[in-house]
């Protein structure tokens, strides 16, 4: 008798979780709808209207070679990002020169991709940051 009340709590207590838990395979999975909680559509982090990516260098100054030399040593892997991108320099108080590059409708994921291929690639860069939606990355 003992162990028949046994059996029957145990079936009961597995139900019960069963029934907690729903079944998995009806759940749709949270990220599979791109929407908030009132239907509106999430924005996209792509195509976002300016990203500055600044490097920082060893140079006391810097040109269109440098810039050149940049985009020859990334390659045509990031051809298409830096196509419609703005170069400025700016030279900082002790000396060092920031090169800096506007991207214009750009991913955030591939700008930073690109700095750090900048960083990882080119002997004269010794940092970069990427400023993307009001959020700053260090590379």
């Amino acid at each position: 008798m003992q162990s028949s009340i046994s059996v029957v709590l145990l079936i009961v207590l597995f139900a019960g979780v069963v029934e907690l838990c729903g079944n998995v395979n009806t759940a749709t999975p949270a990220a599979a709808e791109n929407k908030t909680e009132g239907g509106r559509k999430r924005r996209s982090v792509y195509n976002v209207d300016d990203i500055q990516v600044e490097l920082q260098t060893t140079l006391n100054s810097a040109s269109d070679m440098e810039f050149s030399k940049i985009e020859n040593v990334v390659g045509p892997a990031y051809e298409q990002l830096v196509a419609g991108a703005k170069r400025h320099v700016k030279t900082e108080v002790n000396g060092g020169t920031v090169m800096k590059y506007t991207l214009i409708n750009a991913d955030c994921g591939e700008a930073q991709l690109f700095a750090r291929a900048i960083k990882d690639t080119t002997s004269f860069v010794t940092g970069a940051t990427v400023t993307c939606n009001n959020q700053v990355s260090t590379i």
